[in-house]
């Protein structure tokens, strides 16, 4: 009898371990299969990982933002215990009902109110993706911003527009503290569900920001499930991150949690705002384009000068240029330099997120300049007010060495003809060289536009330091004239000249000759 008994106890756990096995390789069995990327694009997968943070309340699971499984099967346990993780969560319980992962029948009753009264308020009939234009007043906005925007008509025939947007929660007018913790570390963030026309008011009028917005296509299906998912995401604390978990790769992890012809499996680096939408142009998921401009833009459209966004080159560069006696190369892996050749935008500027040069000569490699973050705009005064100039980072001082620096400075430019801008740009900076130093420069120059594809830009410098150790010259002369015969790279031919006055054998190097450079930039 006691045989017996234990053989029956054997068999009963068996059992009850095949059938937990079973569930386990049916869920682990849609996984592996087709299932997996609809699942982990629900989730915000990128690779190996979810791309919001680790300690948001979106994951159920202690596990849910590095192992998939995991927060599957505490989903379904949730769903069977609580019924308001059927309210919260419409886009999860969809997947699992279609792939037949839970019954409804198996479910207790849910109350979702809320959720309901979203659903007849937020019509999603179109979705755009709009693109704030940069702001050349804020480092956090250098790149410009992605959103969100649903219409669509409620029941009682009424058009309703709404944004939906993820952000760094920096204040109202930015912290550069917290702006660098959200280039490292990352920063408080959240998405954010709206009224559209706070974001018309916000970009076009208080930050002078033009507003493209672009129709994308996306089926009826594809609608419904980024509908449910923006119920999931709303106001959920999620960690912003400059690079990993911005306003652009969150946008694209939800359109791809729609539909899988949105994820940006092409691009090694991350991309900008303006590369996602130019890889959505290629693959056809935009159906039209209109703009909603600011002041500036405005007035450039009333003298029917046309210019589109999406015309800007790549983000990242690696330029080498060649000289007498030696080779220069630069890396940018972020954005734009003034010099690029683009019909993007009508007003010049650069804005960058580290860029790294390198010169090679007299049989020696040294490093020129890392630049953090630079913002330079020049702008014609009579439509675009003031230019001005910001600059921070490491250059190479008297002694050789690379000396930390920041530069600001405001300036004045005006549009001699079409295409053309002279400029004038006083500023202010401090520097170590053998010890701490103030500066100040004032720089002129001129930017000419030649046609659409070249671009002709010169400028004389001129430097003051207070303890005269910072710099081997004071003073400088610039030409460039640029060739960009497409999108991906662009040839140049430079003359430059420097100069000291002050006299001064111990600070005059090589500065007074004349330096005639060939380079080619490569954008990626």
């Amino acid at each position: 009898m006691l045989r017996v008994f234990f053989l029956a106890f054997v068999v009963l756990i068996r059992a009850f371990a095949d059938q937990n096995g079973a569930n386990l390789t049916h869920n682990e069995g849609l996984l592996s299969s087709k299932g997996i990327l609809a699942w982990k694009a629900l989730l915000h997968y990128k690779g190996e990982a979810s791309v919001i943070g680790a300690k948001s309340p979106f994951f159920i699971s202690p596990k849910g933002y590095s192992d998939p499984i995991a927060e599957l099967n505490l989903t379904i346990e949730a769903f069977k215990s609580d019924p308001d993780t059927q309210c919260k969560y419409p886009a999860r319980l969809d997947f699992l009902l279609n792939n037949k992962m839970v019954d409804k029948s198996d479910l207790p009753a849910a109350n979702c109110d809320d959720y309901q009264e979203y659903l007849r308020k937020v019509p999603f009939d179109r979705v755009y993706l709009v693109f704030a234009a940069e702001d050349h007043n804020a480092a956090e906005s250098q790149m410009g911003h992605t959103i969100l925007k649903i219409a669509g008509e409620d029941q009682n025939g009424v058009t309703r527009e709404h944004s939906f947007s993820f952000m760094a929660l920096l204040g109202e007018s930015g912290n550069f503290t917290r702006y660098i913790r959200a280039i490292g570390s990352g920063t408080e963030g959240s998405y954010v569900l709206a009224p559209y026309s706070t974001i018309v008011e916000t970009y076009t009028q208080k930050e002078n920001r033009s507003l493209w917005e672009f129709e994308l296509v996306l089926s009826e299906e594809a609608k419904d499930r980024l509908r449910k998912h923006l119920w999931e995401l709303k106001e959920t604390p999620i960690n912003y991150q400059f690079v990993t978990h911005n306003c652009n790769t969150a946008i694209e992890a939800i359109l791809t949690a729609a539909d899988q012809s949105f994820i940006d499996n092409e691009r090694l680096l991350f991309a900008t705002p303006i590369e996602y939408l130019q890889l959505l142009e290629k693959r056809g998921l935009i159906k039209s384009v209109s703009v909603l401009p600011s002041a500036i833009d405005k007035a450039y459209f009333a003298q029917n000068k046309a210019f589109y966004p999406l015309e800007a080159p790549s983000a990242s560069r690696v330029s080498i240029e060649g000289f007498d006696g030696g080779v220069r190369i630069g890396v940018m892996p972020n954005y734009r330099d003034i010099r690029s050749v683009s019909n993007a935008s009508l007003v010049e500027f650069e804005n960058k997120l580290i860029e790294v040069i390198a010169r090679y000569e007299n049989d020696e490699i040294k490093a020129e300049n890392i630049n953090l973050i630079v913002m330079k705009t020049i702008s014609n005064f009579s439509v675009g007010g003031s230019s001005k100039i910001f600059r921070l980072g490491f250059e190479e001082n008297a002694q050789n060495r690379l000396s930390p620096f920041f530069e600001w400075g405001r300036g004045i430019g005006l549009s001699l003809f079409d295409g053309a801008v002279i400029y004038v740009m006083p500023s202010a900076g401090f520097a170590y060289g053998k010890k701490a130093n103030a500066f100040a420069t004032i720089e002129t120059g001129t930017i000419i536009r030649v046609g659409e594809r070249a671009k002709f830009l010169a400028d004389y410098t001129y430097f003051w330091d207070l303890d005269e150790d910072y710099r081997r010259f004071n003073g400088g002369l610039n030409a460039r004239i640029i060739y960009a015969p497409s999108r991906e790279y662009d040839i140049g031919l430079s003359y430059s000249k420097w100069f000291d006055t002050r006299d001064n054998a111990d600070y005059i190097r090589d500065y007074d000759r004349d330096r005639i450079a060939l380079s080619v930039s490569l954008y990626f």
